[in-house]
């Protein structure tokens, strides 16, 4: 009983410390992982690192604080996601709809944006240069040199 008590105490206390446990919803990381549709989903802080999620639907699912490195977002749409605080650096966005995301305090580190639709998003971090946005869309998008409209149809 005394190991419990213990067991049970220390897992509150590194709750503590940490803040939540899992701040996702695991009924909402299950069916996502099982489906790779997840409209209006809980998935913040999820640990997704490395993930396959080629043509995965995330329509305004909130992935606050989400680790997303190096995953595989190609054709993907996050179409007013909150990805706002998520580490995206090396994350493959080709062809995919970041259409009004707010992405605020995210790491955008080598990610690759070819023909991606950035309309109305606010990657307010991101800091490159129009080359490295290339293919992509911008209507009145929002990155670090400010709000930018390229291949605006």
């Amino acid at each position: 009983m005394k190991a419990i008590f213990t067991a049970f105490f220390l897992f509150l206390a590194c709750n503590h410390i940490t803040g939540s446990a899992w701040a996702f919803d695991s009924q909402d990381l299950e069916n996502f992982e099982l489906l790779k549709i997840c409209e209006n989903c809980d998935l913040s802080e999820a640990n997704l690192k490395y993930g396959d999620l080629k043509n995965a639907v995330l329509k305004n699912t909130n992935l606050e604080g989400a680790n997303l490195h190096a995953a595989d977002l190609s054709g993907a749409d996050l179409t007013g996601a909150n990805l706002k605080d998520a580490n995206l650096s090396e994350a493959d966005l080709n062809g995919a709809v970041l259409r009004g995301v707010d992405a605020t305090g995210a790491d955008f580190d080598n990610v690759n944006f070819l023909r991606a639709d950035l309309r109305e998003a606010n990657l307010s971090t991101l800091d490159v240069s129009l080359e490295r946005l290339e293919g992509a869309t911008l209507c009145n998008t929002i990155i670090k040199s400010g709000t930018q409209n390229k291949n605006c149809r």
